[in-house]
Parts: C-alpha cells; sequence; structure tokens
C-alpha cells in the first residue's frame, strides 16, 4: 500500500486534535514554551495512533519510514513528532549507521525530556547494538557541550550492555569524564545505566562504582 505523507498526516492531526485537552494542552506550553504546537493527546493517544499506522504499512521500509518521521517532525507539533517517534522505536531494526546523524538532529531538537529520552533509549540504542561501531559516535555525543546529546549517550549504551556485557568497558570509557557534572539528569542517567549494567555483570559494575565512590542504586 502506497502512503501519502501527507493525508497520513492530516488524517493524524485531525485524530489526535479530537482526542486532546485545551488543558493538557496549556499545561504543556507553560511547560516547554511555545517552539512547537501542542494538541493535548495524551501518551497512550499517540502510542495508538503510531501502532495503528505502523499495522496499516507493515511493509514501511527504511527511506519511507524515516521520510516520514522527517514529514511529521517538520509539522512542528509535538504529538506528530511523538508519533514519528513511536514508529521510529518500533521499527529501528531497520535503522542503519547513515541515519545516525538525523536521529542526532532529532534528539538535540526535542522539546521535551521525555522525548529525548525515547529516542535515546528506544531508537539510538538499539541502533548502537546493531552496529557496535557506532559507539565512537556515541563518545563524540558524551563530550558535546549540548546536555540533550550528553544524555543521550548515556541512556543510548543501555540497550548494547544488556546485550553483550563485554561492552561495559566502552560504557566505563565514555562515562567517567561525565561523573563530575552537575546535571542531575545526566547523573540519574548514569545510575540507571549502572544499574542495568549490575544485571549482566554485577562484579564489574561494583568494582566500577567503588572506584569512584559511587552508590549503585537498584533497578
Amino acid at each position: 500500500m502506497s502512503m501519502n505523507f501527507g493525508r497520513e498526516q492530516a488524517l493524524l492531526r485531525q485524530r489526535l486534535t479530537a482526542k486532546g485537552s485545551a488543558e493538557l494542552a496549556a499545561q504543556r506550553v507553560a511547560q516547554f514554551g511555545d517552539r512547537v504546537k501542542f494538541l493535548g493527546a495524551d501518551d497512550a493517544e499517540v502510542l495508538a495512533a503510531a501502532t495503528d499506522l505502523a499495522e496499516t504499512y507493515p511493509e514501511m521500509g527504511r527511506a519511507q519510514m524515516t521520510a516520514f518521521v522527517r514529514t511529521l517532525w517538520g509539522s512542528k507539533t509535538h504529538e506528530l513528532r511523538c508519533v514519528g517517534i513511536e514508529i521510529l522505536a518500533q521499527r529501528a531494526s531497520l535503522l542503519e549507521p547513515p541515519d545516525m546523524p538525523f536521529v542526532e538532529e532529532l534528539i538535540k531538537e526535542a522539546t521535551t525530556e521525555d522525548l529525548g529520552a525515547r529516542i535515546a533509549n528506544d531508537v539510538l540504542g538499539p541502533l548502537v547494538c546493531k552496529n557496535k561501531k557506532l559507539w565512537k559516535n556515541l563518545g563524540k555525543l558524551a563530550k558535546s557541550a549540548d546536555e540533550k546529546l550528553m544524555r543521550a549517550a548515556v541512556r543510548a549504551s543501555k540497550a548494547p550492555i544488556e546485550a553483550d556485557n563485554s561492552v561495559f568497558s566502552r560504557f566505563e570509557d565514555l562515562v567517567t569524564p561525565l561523573l563530575a557534572e552537575a546535571d542531575a539528569v545526566l547523573q540519574q542517567a548514569i545510575d540507571d545505566v549502572l544499574a542495568a549494567a549490575a544485571e549482566q555483570d554485577a562484579d564489574a559494575v561494583k568494582a566500577f562504582a567503588d572506584a569512584h565512590g559511587r552508590k549503585l542504586k537498584s533497578k
């Protein structure tokens, strides 16, 4: 089935506007500003819309998927952008190393912390898990002056570590320079990955924590 991007975007906007709440939209504007439009649809409605769309186009390949996500992202509407990210997350296995710059841009432009975390955890993470040579890209993100990219580098390391505990040493190299950062959200992300890594190799994680005077938190 051929996808008409404009038509599908219009249908999504119509659906999510109908499900939206003016009160929720106003709350989000107050919290995140008006750089993008908020329709006021909640996360469950966004997920349902994304799932329905993915099921309607099961043959959607990498090129069509990324092009459609670019279209939704260009709408500058929060809920439409979230639909695009849900589709990417559901089909992250289709992504390839050349998609890395695209994913980085999504992270930099994410309006909310939750959206940035979703991209890092469930889009970038699986991409790096599938292509371990991209660890060097995570290293570059970790050295960025952009806090969104630093947080993403840490969060994206979780999936590869859970899949293969031998990469924990790479995580140590990536995260050690970040331990002194004052960003509380970044430090929480580090703790979250350490807790996940401890499920795979408790001794290695404990040794790292002890070496840096860091208290481990339960997963």
